[in-house]
């Protein structure tokens, strides 16, 4: 049967609309939640902070690898039955999570039940308000939306933090079930955007895109733990080492998801010659050259931004000594000055604008690059809360002009009937980019830290280390600061350091994580400069067709 014509016209009541915009607010506070509650988590769990952001990445893992399928069922069941499903499915997560007695149902709850969710959850809003608004409306509805997420992150973050400090990890989620109880009440009757295409689902297909995005993004983020390419740790299942020479999983499971990913694009190129048959994800929109710069412009920012933040919570309490609450605060000036660059927009785009859309986006993310110029120079070792101020307004001012009109240019050259499928592969490749930046620059910041700590404990002890042996020591100091609470970190350190060391340890761990900041921070201006070189191909302003 051939695929009905979507419905462009259609309303939307404010209940549904306030619906749309606390479901992107949900995700945004479930997400951000996890940052400042993970050293508590750690401890509680037992768990390692490499493990952690393990999950955080196979979250993103998954809404990426269940995107093109979950497309598909909205062509099949229809978006709106797809939606609530989700939203059903992500609500039994947080309940699930905030009552995870070990590690491993945390992760199933978190990584699995709200990622497999959170795709569907993501994509609807921004469909649905695309046909229901038009013009000036669709304008500031779309940055009313970017305000809902970035709200949202700022809630975990500050919101979460204050709960986990003072009651529990547990009841940090709290939050995130009373809004979820919210959207269940208020978007039960959300418009049709289409009418569902009964056709098969292809499901061979999206196993297919699961196995290869799935690889690549799990591979990332076993990076820190396992290595890029030299092999920190055995990698082994039921006592099977994989691979079995002397090369880290890392790229073997990259390389089998690039070999996955061109599985899926013959695939794909089979099913659409089938006359009976569907594409899971057409092809025509990457074909796009406009979409697919603003697509990796956009990517390699969240990369930036996210990487950036995550450090700032790994790093803080080690250079201050600060609580979850504490650098939530710390951190805060960020995403607080984002907001009320979007406020001020919004009321902007009310007016006729002289300066093209373009050129915003080339002014924040040069914003965004002298913040990270600024916040090199800030973080030191004799630094106060108050030093990185002036940096993180900057950089949320940059992000803030880019977030609002990176989107009008990235859609610039696309219809309203080719958005939803455009809306598919924006969002998760955004969730792509924040596991990236948390898993590169993390993995940065803390063997490049974990290198200091040794080589500064060697000079302190007077002796020499082979390159093997002090690989070694790196390695297992980076399992430690994974694994181990504070305390015992120094328990275990004591028994090999002598005491003259041991008294010098927290400067030296200190220096060292000022150093790995340095490093990372290097890396995310050379990828900032990347991203800005990307934006110079945009289109100046953001003419849809029709």
């Amino acid at each position: 049967m051939a695929a009905a014509a979507p419905n462009l016209s259609i309303k939307l009541g404010r209940k549904e609309f306030w619906a749309l915009w606390l479901t992107l607010f949900l995700i945004a506070y479930n997400i951000s939640v996890i940052s400042p509650v993970m050293p508590l988590l750690v401890r509680e769990l037992n768990t390692s902070i490499g493990y952690i952001q393990s999950a955080l990445v196979l979250f993103s893992l998954v809404t990426a690898s269940f995107a093109p399928t979950s497309e598909n069922l909205c062509r099949f069941y229809g978006r709106e039955r797809i939606f609530l499903g989700g939203l059903l499915f992500y609500g039994l997560g947080i309940v699930a999570m905030a009552l995870s007695p070990t590690i491993g149902v945390w992760v199933v709850s978190f990584s699995l039940l709200t990622g497999l969710a959170a795709t569907p959850l993501v994509s609807a809003p921004w469909s649905i308000m695309d046909f229901a608004y038009d013009g000036k409306e669709e304008e500031q509805a779309t940055v009313a939306f970017i305000l809902a997420s970035v709200i949202g992150g700022l809630s975990g973050s500050l919101l979460g933090g204050f709960i986990a400090s003072n009651l529990g990890w547990r009841w940090s989620f709290t939050p995130s079930l009373i809004v979820f109880l919210l959207v269940l009440a208020l978007g039960r009757k959300l418009p049709s955007t289409s009418v569902p295409r009964k056709v098969p689902i292809d499901w061979v297909g999206g196993l297919i895109s699961f196995l290869g995005f799935g690889s690549i993004l799990l591979g990332v983020g076993l990076a820190g733990e396992y290595g890029w390419w030299k092999p920190k740790q055995v990698f082994a299942i039921a006592g099977l080492v994989i691979p079995p020479f002397a090369v880290s999983i890392v790229p073997t499971l990259i390389s089998v998801g690039v070999i996955c990913l061109g599985f899926f694009a013959v695939w794909q190129r089979q099913q659409q010659r089938k006359p009976a048959g569907i594409s899971l994800m057409r092809v025509g929109l990457l074909r796009n050259a406009v979409f697919v710069n603003g697509l990796l412009t956009a990517t390699l920012h969240t990369l930036v931004t996210s990487g950036v933040q995550f450090n700032l919570y790994q790093s803080l309490p080690i250079i201050l000594p600060l609580n979850p609450f504490q650098t939530a605060i710390a951190v805060l000036p960020y995403t607080l000055t984002m907001v009320v660059v979007v406020v001020l927009l919004l009321k902007q785009l009310k007016a006729d604008q002289q300066l093209p859309p373009k050129y915003l986006v080339h002014i924040g993310l040069s914003l965004v690059i002298v913040g990270l110029l600024a916040l090199y120079r800030a973080i030191a070792p004799n630094m106060t809360s108050l030093s990185i101020l002036p940096a993180l307004m900057i950089m949320g001012m940059g992000s803030g002009l880019f977030s609002v009109y990176i989107g009008r240019l990235t859609y610039a050259t696309t219809s309203k009937r080719e958005k939803p499928e455009g809306t598919g592969i924006y969002n998760p490749f955004q969730q792509l980019g924040s596991s990236l930046g948390r898993g590169i620059l993390g993995t940065i910041l803390v063997t490049s830290a974990s290198a200091g700590v040794v080589d500064q404990v060697v000079q302190l002890m007077g002796v020499s280390f082979s390159s093997e042996q002090r690989q070694n020591a790196i390695s297992t100091l980076q399992r430690m600061v994974q694994t181990f609470s504070k305390q015992e970190r120094r328990d275990a350190l004591a028994k090999v350091l002598p005491e003259s060391v041991m008294a010098q340890l927290p400067e030296v761990a200190r220096l060292a994580a000022v150093e790995g900041m340095h490093i990372a921070l290097l890396v995310a201006l050379a990828v900032g400069v990347v991203c800005l070189l990307l934006s110079t191909q945009l289109p100046k302003r953001g003419r849809r067709r029709p």
